[in-house]
Parts: C-alpha cells; sequence; structure tokens
C-alpha cells in the first residue's frame, strides 16, 4: 500500500513535501527543504511568527553539542563535544569530526588516506564520503554514523575493538557479603557464628586498588569466642589495551594455564582473555553438590574464601565463578546442625588457542606467601608462559618457572581447532627440584584437554581433562611445603576431569554429569562424581510439571558419602507451586520434605516446608523449614529456619550488597561480582527504575548497576514502563564497553515534574512569536514550544521551575511558575517578563 500526502501553499511557490512509502513493515521517508507561506496558518498574528528553526531540512544551528556517537549502531563510550560550522552560504551547518575521534573508528589504513582536514586541520572529511552518513538525532542527542564495514579493521559484531573501551571514572566501593546463623539444641550449648568476606578499593584513572577481605566470629555457650579477621590479597592492577594484556603488582595469586596456582608477592603481566572475541576465550567452572539441611556452601582457594552462600535442601549449582578461577577448589558444605562436608572440584581452561600470527603470554615474578600473616617465603621465582597461533587451527605453548633456589620447571605443549569436532590440546611439563633428605629428583607431568560445543544435539562438553605425574614431579607448590612446610605434601598421580550435558529430545530430558577421579601416590584417591537427568511433562490439566533426579559420590579424605535426590514439582500458578522432595545419603537415611513455594512478588519469595527422616517421622519429630528471599535495589537478603520437634532450631540470614561513590555522588545497589565492571547513572531525579528494577536513583538522583561485563558492550536500560507519571526521561538505553574494574558513569536526561498547559504572556498583553522555544533554567533543557496565541504544552514543571522563552534573533524573557500547586491545575497564565 502507497499513501503520498502533498501540501502546496501558493503564493511564494513555496512547497513542503512529505511522500511516504509503506511497504510490509518499511517506511520511508523524504523531506524536502522549505520556505514557509504563513498565510496557512490559520492565526489572527500571522506577522507574529518565528519557523526559521524549520525552513531547512535537517537543520542544525551551528554551535556545540555534547552527544553520544553510534557508530554502526554501536554507541562509543562517553559522550563528544561535537561541533558544527557554519556553511558558507549560512543556510545550515557542516559536521566537525575531529581526528581523535575519528581514531576511536579504528578505520582500515586506506581508509584514512582518504581523508582530509578542514577548518585549520581540526576536522577530518569524513562526513563528506558518499559511503558514509552522518545524523544528528535532537530528540536522543545522538550522531548516528554509518561506515561501510570494509573501512573497519575490526568485523566481530560481539566484540569491540580497544580504542572504544571506557576506564570510567575515579571512585571507592565496597563489595560486601554477610552470613549469620544461631543453632540452638534442645539441650546443649547453642552456637552462633558469623561470617563475612568481600572486596574494597578505589579507581584512579585506568588504575585499580583492590583488598580482599575475610571475617569469621564463632560462639559457642560456656566457651570463648573465636575471631578471624585476614586480608587474603592486596592489589594494584590495570588493563594495558595494546598489548592485551593485565598488569598487576601485590599481593595476589598466580594466573597460570600451564602451573598450579599459589599466593605471592610481587608483579604479573598477563593476557586477558576477556580482550579476546568470545569465541577465544576461556571457560568459567562451576561447582554442584547436595545439601542435607538449610546449609551454608564455602567455595575457598589456598586458604581465601571466593564464594559463600546459604542453600536450600537438595541439589545446588554455583555458577557464579568468573574465568580466573582456576585450579583445585576447596568446597565445604556446613549444615544447620553443625555436621560439616568438604570435597575438592578440580577446575582448568579450555585448550590454549590462538588467533594466527598472534601470541597470548603470562608472566610473573616476586616471592611466595603462606598464612594468614602473609609470611614471605624463599626462594624468588619467575614464571613465563606463552602461545603462539602458528596456523590458523593450530597453536604452539609453552612455559617455565625459574627460581633463585633449587626449582626449575618446563612445560610444553601443543593445541588444535577440530572445527566440528571440538578442541584439543596436549602438554608435557619437567620439573627439577632439590629438598633435603631425598635430594634432586626430576620427573614429568602429561596433560590432555579437550572442550566442544554440539549445536546441533544440544550437548556440550564443557571440559574434558586427563592429567598423569610421575612419581618425581613436582609442582612449585609442593616443593614449597617440602621445604617451608611439615615436609608432606600429597602428590598428584591421575587425574580425570569431565563435565557435560546433554538434551535428548526423546523422551525431552536433560542429563548432566560432573565427574573429578584423583589418585595419589602418597594418600587414598578422591573422587567427586555427580549426574542428574529432570524432564518437564504434563499430566491431564496439570502443565509444567518438572521431576529431577541427582546422585553423587564424594569421597575425600575424611569425606565418604554417597547421596541421592528426586525432586517433583507441580505448578499451582505461574509463580506458585508444591514440591516433593526425597532423599538418601549413607549418613542419615531416607528422608523427605513437602513444600509449598510462592514468588508472585518479583522480589520476594518464599518457601515453607515439613517433613524428616523416616524414623525421626515414624516418632512425631519432623522438622519444619521456612526459606525467604527478597531482592531490593540496594542488595540481596535472605533467611531460613527450621524447627525439629524436642530437638533443635536454627536459623540462617545473609545480605549481599555494595556501595560505590564517586565525585558525582554515592549509592548502595545489588552486590557486584568479582572486579567486574558497574554503571553509575545521574539523573538527578528520585525514583526512577533501571534495568527492571534491579536498581532505582536515590534522593541525590545517583543510581549503580552491576551485571556489567569487562570489554563488552553493556545496555543500561530505563525502566520507562514503569515510571512515576511526573518524570520523564529523555533517553533511556546507555550502553558502553567498560575495563576491568571500571565505574563507569552517565549523567541522564530526566525531568520531574507536572505537564502543564499554559498561556504565555509579555508585559505588554502580547504573546511570544509561534514557534518560540521555552527552556527549563535549571536543566538547560527544552520543556515546550510556544503555539498558536502564546498557547504552550510544557513538561517537567514544578513549583521551583523559572523558564526562559527565546525567540527571533537574542529575544526572550522568564517565567516563573507558581509554588502553589492549586494555581497549577487547569490551563493557567505564565506572564513572562
Amino acid at each position: 500500500m502507497a499513501v503520498a500526502m502533498e501540501w502546496i501553499f501558493t503564493g511564494k511557490r513555496a512547497v513542503t513535501g512529505i511522500v511516504l512509502f509503506l511497504s510490509g513493515c518499511c517506511i520511508s521517508v523524504r523531506i524536502f527543504a522549505v520556505e514557509f507561506n504563513v498565510n496557512f496558518i490559520d492565526s489572527a498574528d500571522r506577522n507574529n511568527v518565528d519557523l526559521s528553526r524549520f525552513q531547512v531540512a535537517d537543520y542544525i544551528a551551528p554551535g556545540e553539542y555534547l552527544l553520544d556517537v553510534v557508530l554502526n549502531g554501536r554507541t562509543l563510550g562517553d559522550q563528544s563535544l561535537i561541533k558544527y560550522y557554519a556553511s558558507q552560504d549560512n543556510k545550515n551547518s557542516r559536521l566537525c569530526l575531529p581526528p581523535a575521534l575519528v581514531d576511536k573508528f579504528d578505520l582500515t589504513k586506506d581508509a584514512r588516506q582518504k581523508l582530509t582536514l578542514w577548518h585549520h586541520g581540526e576536522c577530518t572529511s569524513l562526513d563528506r564520503q558518499p559511503e558514509v552518513t552522518a545524523r544528528y538525532d535532537q530528540e536522543k542527542q545522538t550522531l548516528n554514523i554509518s561506515i561501510p564495514q570494509a573501512w573497519l579493521v575490526f568485523h566481530d559484531q560481539n566484540w569491540v575493538p580497544p580504542s572504544q573501551w571506557d576506564n570510567g571514572v575515579n571512585g571507592v566501593l565496597l563489595d560486601y557479603n554477610l552470613l549469620g546463623s544461631k543453632y540452638m539444641p534442645h539441650s546443649g550449648d547453642s552456637t552462633t557464628s558469623f561470617s563475612s568476606y568481600g572486596t574494597t578499593g578505589f579507581n584512579l584513572g585506568a588504575w585499580r586498588a583492590r583488598a580482599d577481605y575475610q571475617y569469621s566470629s564463632s560462639r559457642t555457650s560456656g566457651t570463648p569466642a573465636s575471631d578471624q579477621f585476614t586480608w587474603t590479597q592486596s592489589y594494584l592492577y590495570r588493563a594495558l589495551p595494546s598489548m592485551g594484556a593485565r598488569l598487576t603488582g601485590g599481593q595476589t595469586y598466580l594466573s597460570s594455564d600451564i602451573f598450579d596456582s599459589f599466593r605471592f608477592l610481587g608483579a604479573s603481566l598477563n593476557s586477558d582473555q576477556r580482550m579476546l572475541p568470545p569465541s577465544l576465550r576461556g571457560y568459567a567452572p562451576q561447582v554442584t553438590g547436595i545439601a542435607k539441611t538449610n546449609a551454608k556452601v564455602s567455595i575457598s582457594q589456598n586458604g581465601r574464601v571466593i564464594y559463600q552462600t546459604n542453600v536450600s535442601p537438595g541439589p545446588f549449582v554455583v555458577q557464579d565463578l568468573t574465568e580466573a578461577v582456576q585450579g583445585a577448589l576447596d568446597v565445604k558444605i556446613e549444615e544447620e546442625n553443625g555436621s560439616v562436608t568438604t570435597y575438592q572440584v578440580t577446575t582448568a581452561t579450555i585448550p590454549f588457542l590462538t588467533r594466527k600470527g598472534q601470541v597470548r603470554f603470562k608472566t610473573a615474578m616476586g616471592k611466595p606467601t603462606t598464612g594468614s600473616s602473609h609470611h614471605v617465603l624463599q626462594p624468588g621465582f619467575y614464571s613465563g608462559e606463552m602461545s603462539w597461533g602458528a596456523l590458523n587451527d593450530f597453536s604452539v605453548y609453552g612455559g617455565l618457572i625459574a627460581t633463585t633456589g633449587n626449582y626449575q620447571a618446563q612445560a610444553v605443549g601443543v593445541g588444535q581447532n577440530l572445527q566440528k569436532l571440538g578442541a584439543v590440546s596436549f602438554d608435557v611439563t619437567r620439573s627439577s627440584a632439590a629438598v633435603p633428605v631425598v635430594g634432586e629428583q626430576t620427573g614429568l607431568s602429561y596433560r590432555a584437554n579437550y572442550s566442544k560445543r554440539f549445536d546441533s544435539t544440544g550437548s556440550q562438553i564443557t571440559f574434558a581433562g586427563y592429567r598423569f605425574s610421575e612419581k618425581t614431579f613436582m609442582s612449585f607448590s609442593q616443593y614449597l611445603d617440602k621445604m617451608n612446610g611439615d615436609g608432606y605434601s600429597r602428590d598428584d598421580k591421575q587425574t580425570y576431569t569431565v563435565t557435560a550435558n546433554q538434551y535428548l529430545p526423546w523422551p525431552a530430558i536433560t542429563l548432566y554429569l560432573s565427574a573429578t577421579h584423583k589418585i595419589y601416590w602418597n594418600e587414598s584417591a578422591s573422587n567427586n562424581y555427580s549426574a542428574s537427568v529432570s524432564k518437564i511433562f504434563d499430566i491431564g490439566r496439570f502443565t509444567g510439571i518438572s521431576a529431577t533426579f541427582s546422585a553423587s559420590k564424594l569421597n575425600y579424605r575424611s569425606t565418604d558419602e554417597n547421596q541421592m535426590f528426586l525432586s517433583l514439582s507441580l505448578p499451582l500458578s505461574s509463580r506458585q507451586q508444591i514440591s516433593y522432595d526425597a532423599q538418601q545419603d549413607s549418613q542419615n537415611g531416607f528422608s523427605q520434605t513437602a513444600s509449598y513455594y510462592n514468588s508472585q512478588d518479583p522480589n520476594n519469595s518464599w518457601r515453607v516446608g515439613v517433613g524428616g527422616s523416616s524414623p525421626d517421622l515414624q516418632k512425631g519429630q519432623g522438622v519444619f523449614r521456612a526459606n525467604y528471599q527478597h531482592m531490593s535495589p540496594y542488595g540481596q537478603f535472605g533467611a531460613n529456619g527450621s524447627a525439629k520437634n524436642n530437638d533443635y532450631r536454627s536459623v540462617n540470614a545473609n545480605w549481599y550488597g555494595s556501595m560505590t561513590a564517586t565525585a558525582m555522588g554515592a549509592a548502595l545497589h545489588q552486590s557486584s561480582a568479582g572486579n567486574e565492571p558497574r554503571m553509575m547513572l545521574s539523573t538527578g531525579v528520585k525514583g526512577i527504575p533501571v534495568s527492571d528494577g534491579a536498581s532505582v536513583t536515590n534522593d541525590y538522583g545517583i543510581a549503580v548497576v552491576n551485571g556489567v561485563s569487562s570489554y563488552q558492550t553493556s545496555d543500561v536500560r530505563v525502566d520507562v514502563n514503569n515510571l512515576p507519571d511526573d518524570i520523564e526521561v529523555y533517553s533511556s538505553v546507555v550502553s558502553k564497553t567498560l575495563t576491568e574494574g571500571a565505574i563507569g558513569f552517565r549523567k541522564m536526561r530526566a525531568i520531574k515534574g507536572e505537564r502543564l498547559m499554559a498561556v504565555i504572556r509579555l508585559k505588554d498583553g502580547s504573546h511570544p512569536p509561534l514557534g518560540a522555544a521555552v527552556t527549563d533554567n535549571s536543566s538547560g533543557f527544552e520543556a515546550g514550544l510556544v503555539g498558536d496565541s502564546g498557547l504552550a504544552y510544557l513538561a517537567g514543571v514544578s513549583g521551583e521551575t523559572s523558564l526562559t522563552v527565546h525567540w527571533g534573533e537574542g529575544q526572550q524573557c522568564q517565567i516563573q511558575v507558581p509554588s502553589d500547586p492549586g494555581a497549577r491545575a487547569g490551563q493557567i497564565l505564565l506572564p513572562c517578563s
């Protein structure tokens, strides 16, 4: 269908033409320059009209504009000050694109050579290239530039080049996690425990300073309190985009794809995989397990707590760990009755793959440290490793650890991209160490890794690895234990690791498997196996019924446990369900629980249940459990409790939150994970919801949003559908690509106030010309335009608002809005002096 509308006004032979072509979902608009014939305006005062701003198509007044620059649909960092210079005929203006801004576009060498400079070398001629379009969107305050992809160095739609990364603003931050519990037996001493861990630090330019802390306190009736506070690591770091690397100094942990991790005092320079395209990044590990009761799960590495949370009875999955977490992780499950289960999970990276001709590297030097006092050990060390893309799908890698003492280790390996078959790597590490009594030992360790996602079948082998070490092989951590500890360490022999999942279209079930089998030369083997199968099905009028069966086997030092778990859930509505859970373990036997779950309020969910072990239920000693979760813009709160007849009562609570402060403002907000960046928005208006209510602007108009990824473009959106009636936001989406740990900042245009229908009058009783602009003096934003006979529709008006009306060449008048709300009802008269 085509619709054509053409308005022709004679007298001055002026023509306004607008042609709209609608075909399917597409609309094409042609706008021609016009000279208005005011005779068509139905106004008693046709001579009092100012339409000069509308006489030229896409007219832009000369001047400076603070705009978002959008290149091929992607917003570039912070706003830029864009200048428009008057054209030679003074009828319009020309866009000035400075060389510094064009540098961020990452043009190819050939495309850049086409450009010339004008206006005393201040501007480039990119705007005059026929293949390039540049459009100023006045409403959104954006400059939209379209450049052929062939002109750009980078073409990956899922990756932003370093020239467009943003280091954010200076500021301080605190990410904290608080967990508390109280166990009250029917007879005996009660126990109260409290723990906290988190990160504090500050940003200064591209530099970030961070310090991780952990605190634990335990009090049992009749015994002295036990308190411990430690700084687990303190360090400085910054991104080096030109090298695709991260520079770190201070006390931290060795990051290596080849060698085991340990804590040291020194400096490191590592290629950062997050700066690479997503297809070449590493894998973030996940931890699974089964809790018998309301329990606290702690994950640590080398004594440093990296994750803690409270979980309900049944299987749990921890997926919040980052790619930087590598090596063996210690998992501890503390049940509400005080019993503890511990085991290890082995993590690793996917095979080393590097683009052809490129090099990835990691290097560090310093001295190891140990204990909560961070005692510095000997000897000093240097480590280095690299991967070189020898061919398109073939990489060669290797590394070494050299010390000032009697330990050295060298490794060499190859990685191959098998395309549809996945990716594989193989390497060999040789160690040489001299220790007291034993003397010099030399040994080899062999490792093979494999990863693959099968898109056609919906399955994924996240990681599969095998490692074999000779009895005489010694890692650097083992060497330090023998030289500075008690002389004993577990000597690894073989390790098998597999993590996989598979969806089967028939019978529509999902399978998950995680397995780690570790054999030692001088200690019994440890095993960690878990598997689950889940299915969603319908029975009659009941739809969305889910069933899950999980089984696990834990064998690690003093822990030897087999567990099975069955769960059936029946939805009562979209956010209500009843469940039946059954659990069998080697310590407590068979237990079962029936529960009801409600999450009709997206920010508040709760569950109540009753159950217990078979012997207890027969004696009438069941367990009642309740759980509550609350999501607020300032953090996440959780509480759960349980009570068993004539046995015990238990309660647990947790709060996860963050605080971020800059020179532009401060806010409490939901907890941020690790060193991922965060975005601060400044609107000047309270109560604006952001990111589906995950954050909301505080009394100072500040909101901070987490969930932003390092080196990836992230969009932060205002929830325009949930805005209060008296608030308007003129730019609802912010896009930024932030470096690791950055505090992004953006000031957004928002106004709070009433919408008024007013008649504006000058002192002499006349009114400003039709088309005159009305500006809010406090914000500098346009509140509306003057219509016929001084009638104006104004947005964002309050009793504290003063307005300025502009028209012609410098003519203006001032308006003070009445402070009395009653005086602003209906159509009001606003004197303008």
